[in-house]
């Protein structure tokens, strides 16, 4: 019988994890590093892995140092109105990254399985089912993501395989063209497609204390295996198409699909079946920051009797970043918005909360 107690094993951790990481990176990376350095985008790949892994490393030393998970220090040692300026900036990155995840699936159904179909209902459908997961908790996400993990990621790998007897050579030669900012550019890309690494802030309030070296381990072998699974994708999508198609294609990981035919499969649209890979990973990507999102609400509220209604506040807020996104011929206000809300809040939060409470514990002592 499974238990109840809002907690999740760090085996879980780890499957979430991928989840979170793959989905996203897997679908709109590739095109992005073919456009930004050509062959070498392995090597930007690489180098993106490299700085989610130091990253890490630096929020794994903050949140040792402060023995519990970031919104329960700053409710600890923040004045009110300063820990409230900070919970709405993290409220609206969340808001931003679930509307971005919820874009993107709907966009994915839309082009690949039901095309001409409304993208405002697939979208709503998206968020109204999103929403009914959340109300189940992280305990039982964990437990159908755990399932699901080896089905899917070896049918994911028994595809790869099928087109990587495809490959055409020529594609795959003509490694370091690529000036140094190019492949610094897509390194930061791949950095983007990481961000939910900043969500460990919050995990130690749902894995037991004792277990903190193997959480923060669970996360680190949970970002390389996506990196993995990117860098196998990369090489055969430039195999497959080389990198001037690539820098075309807007999903090129569903047209790899698309392109595979099994020889007396019974399966008549393969594509439309292996689109359930990036259906449960994407899923996952906007369940998770609808989790924290609502969570967020909930500690500014300070009450927990209007859960379900705040949840759907957050949704409404969510359907309106992909409704926009979705309406906007290019996604350069999004990437400001992850530059200057995103990245600082990830990268320089997690510190100022530190210093403040160490100051203001040498101030009392």
């Amino acid at each position: 019988m499974f238990s109840n107690n809002n907690r999740i094993s760090t085996r879980q951790v780890f499957r979430l994890f991928v989840f979170d990481f793959v989905g996203e990176s897997t679908l709109i990376l590739p095109s992005q590093l073919a456009a930004f350095a050509g062959n070498d985008g392995l090597a930007s790949i690489v180098l993106g892995g490299i700085m989610g892994s130091l990253y890490l490393w630096y929020l794994a030393y903050v949140l040792k140092k402060m023995e519990t998970d970031l919104v329960t220090y700053m409710d600890q040692i923040l004045p009110e109105w300063i820990k409230k300026v900070f919970l709405v900036l993290l409220l609206i990155y969340f808001a931003g990254m679930a509307g971005y995840g919820a874009y993107i699936f709907s966009d994915v159904i839309q082009k690949g399985l039901i095309a001409g179909e409304s993208f405002p209902l697939i979208l709503i459908l998206v968020l109204l089912t999103a929403g009914y997961a959340v109300c189940g908790g992280i305990e039982s996400r964990a437990r159908v993501y755990e399932i699901l993990f080896v089905v899917l990621f070896v049918l994911l790998a028994g595809m790869l395989l099928i087109a990587a007897g495809d490959l055409e050579m020529e594609y795959l030669y003509g490694f370091f063209q690529a000036d140094t900012g190019s492949v610094m550019k897509g390194s930061l890309a791949v950095f983007f497609c990481l961000m939910p690494l900043f969500l460990l802030a919050f995990f130690p309030s749902y894995v037991q204390k004792a277990k903190w070296g193997k959480l923060v381990h669970a996360v680190h072998a949970a970002m390389w295996f996506a990196i993995g699974v990117l860098a196998v994708l990369y090489v055969i999508l430039l195999g497959s198409f080389g990198s001037r198609s690539l820098t075309t294609m807007k999903y090129p990981a569903i047209t790899l699909m698309s392109s595979i035919h099994l020889r007396g499969s019974f399966l008549k649209r393969l594509d439309a079946f292996m689109i359930a890979i990036w259906f449960f990973t994407l899923f996952a990507l906007v369940t998770v920051f609808l989790f924290y999102a609502q969570e967020l609400v909930q500690k500014l509220r300070k009450k927990d009797t209007h859960k379900k209604w705040y949840l759907c506040g957050v949704m409404v807020a969510v359907f309106g970043v992909a409704e926009m996104l979705h309406q906007s011929s290019h996604g350069e206000w999004f990437r400001d918005y992850l530059l200057y809300i995103g990245i600082p809040l990830f990268l320089f939060l997690p510190l100022f909360v530190l210093l403040w409470g160490k100051g203001k514990k040498r101030h009392e002592g």
